[in-house]
């Protein structure tokens, strides 16, 4: 796909407040693309509205407005879908960039948080899509964005509820591309490593000590960010940006290449 393509486009970024959505705002709008921002607390993104009221990028991109939604239900997600329907009558890209984490042993998580947990991270990627999919699908064009992570392809301890959710959002995505992708519809799956996000200094539960990431391994959000945004350019399923995602998924495939060998044996 020529670079051009997102220029003009309507795209709505779900989680816009945190690491990922800050920087996907930026390089979007750089890129000419036009931006409707949602996320949970209202002022934070009327702020971000109005930081980049004046886009910083290709002339005419802007932000077209903000939806302020709590995504852990499926009115939150209804919410949002009314609300873009007010802004505007179509949207060309949905990125579902939202997304929390926990860390600790699984049985030390309260149930009540790994169960938000699975709501924002996989059901509301569900419900939106299941939203704004139909008119897609009748104009025939139209982009859904998953930003899942390699613990979507890779499981940790320690954040099992969370690996579950990436492994569903992965999953949801593969199939769905099955479905839509003969109707002009483009699916993308972003899976990349630890980035210097606000998901990092996250809540730990239990009486373990949680083992993080190794710092010299941790990405910048803004190299990702660009990765994924040159993915979605040229209309790919499967994103690993960054170094590490594509050094750990490399070994991740050998190791299985190696392990089925030895079954067959």
């Amino acid at each position: 796909m020529p670079k051009s393509d997102l220029s003009g486009k309507t795209i709505l970024i779900t989680g816009a407040t945190g690491g990922f959505g800050r920087e996907f705002t930026r390089q979007l709008l750089q890129a000419g693309a036009h931006v409707i921002l949602s996320g949970r607390d209202a002022s934070m993104l009327d702020e971000m509205a109005h930081d980049y009221a004046v886009a910083p990028g290709e002339s005419g991109a802007r932000v077209i407005g903000s939806v302020s939604a709590d995504l852990s239900d499926e009115k939150g997600c209804e919410a949002l879908h009314a609300g873009c329907t007010a802004l505007v009558p179509d949207i060309d890209v949905l990125m579902y960039n939202a997304g929390v984490i926990t860390y600790g042993d699984f049985h030390e998580v309260p149930m009540a948080r790994w169960q938000q947990l699975m709501e924002v991270n996989l059901l509301s990627a569900m419900r939106l899509t299941y939203l704004f999919l139909p008119a897609m699908l009748k104009r025939r064009r139209g982009h859904i964005v998953l930003v899942s992570s390699l613990a979507g392809v890779i499981a940790t301890r320690q954040s099992a509820a969370y690996a579950a959710s990436k492994f569903g959002m992965r999953g949801f995505g593969l199939s769905l591309y099955g479905e839509v992708h003969s109707s002009g519809i483009d699916v993308t799956i972003i899976l990349p490593f630890w980035a210097n996000t606000p998901l990092l200094r996250s809540t730990d539960y239990g009486s373990r000590p949680t083992r993080r990431v190794i710092r010299a391994l941790v990405d910048s959000p803004a190299d990702v960010v660009r990765e994924s945004i040159r993915g979605i350019r040229r209309g790919k399923l499967i994103v690993y940006p960054g170094h590490a995602a594509k050094v750990l998924a490399f070994v991740n495939r050998f190791v299985q290449l190696i392990g089925s060998q030895g079954k067959g044996a």
